[in-house]
């Protein structure tokens, strides 16, 4: 009997479904665009989802015929609420709306991503450096509009000896700085090794079930509970990098 053997990093491949030779409109200098991908039937499926489940919420023809769907849903919509309001007080509405957003993205993301045949959106940077990229920028411009150039008192500790201020500015600066990247690899890092990790167990159990049934509860066994540690760490990573958001947020509001 033949064994093949696929790579743990294959299910983390980009696969191309239409390509644009199909729709000659939107071939360019005769490069080949893919127009449909696995990233992007994914991405449609979660933002889809997400547009659906406040379509429930704010459905005026009556309670949704999903019901216990609907209340994990509004679970997390006062989730969130507490979230913000204890986070940032009296300023709280400004943020609620794309905190709810990110999180719902997010965790909705890496549940959907263990799903059979499915693609894990935050197991590729490109995804999880975009949201990094938007919780920086938004508390960088958020600081300079508040704070104007007094934002920058940020990085200068208050009472720091004036000989050691430049240094303390170039450390506060890469610290700083630094968010950008921790923020989007503490996500992807986490999905992707967790993804891995169960990809090479079912491997492994496979290849046990085939050979001898005798030892196959032991994997399986694990696998179950590697896949019950992998739910929790969706939740965990979702919640994670919503409450830095928080927090860098508030502390360029409050300049703290």
């Amino acid at each position: 009997m033949a064994v093949v053997f696929f790579s743990p990093l294959e299910q983390f491949s980009l696969v191309a479904y239409v390509p644009s030779l199909a729709f000659p409109l939107f071939v360019k200098h005769n490069a080949v665009v893919y127009l449909v991908t696995n990233f992007g039937i994914q991405l449609f499926y979660v933002v889809g989802l997400i547009a659906l489940m406040f379509c429930w919420v704010q459905s005026p023809w009556g309670p949704s015929p999903f019901a216990r769907l609907d209340s994990v849903f509004r679970s997390c919509l006062a989730f969130v609420a507490v979230l913000v309001r204890e986070r940032f007080v009296s300023h709280g509405f400004y943020f609620f709306y794309y905190v709810f957003l990110l999180f719902s993205f997010l965790l909705i993301a890496n549940l959907s991503g263990m799903i059979p045949y499915s693609f894990a959106l935050t197991s590729h940077l490109a995804t999880t450096f975009l949201f990094s990229f938007l919780t920086f920028f938004s508390a960088l411009a958020l600081g300079l509009q508040v704070h104007g150039l007094h934002f920058f008192a940020l990085f200068l500790p208050n009472g720091a000896p004036f000989l050691l201020a430049p240094f303390l500015i170039i450390i506060e600066l890469v610290s700083y700085m630094a968010r950008l990247f921790s923020l989007a690899i503490r996500l992807f890092a986490n999905i992707m090794s967790g993804h891995t990790l169960l990809k090479i167990l079912a491997g492994f159990c496979w290849l046990l079930l085939v050979s001898t049934n005798l030892l196959a509860f032991l994997p399986v066994l694990l696998i179950s509970i590697i896949t019950g540690l992998e739910i929790v760490i969706a939740f965990l990573q979702a919640y994670v990098f919503t409450i830095l958001t928080t927090i860098y947020l508030d502390e360029a509001l409050q300049l703290h």
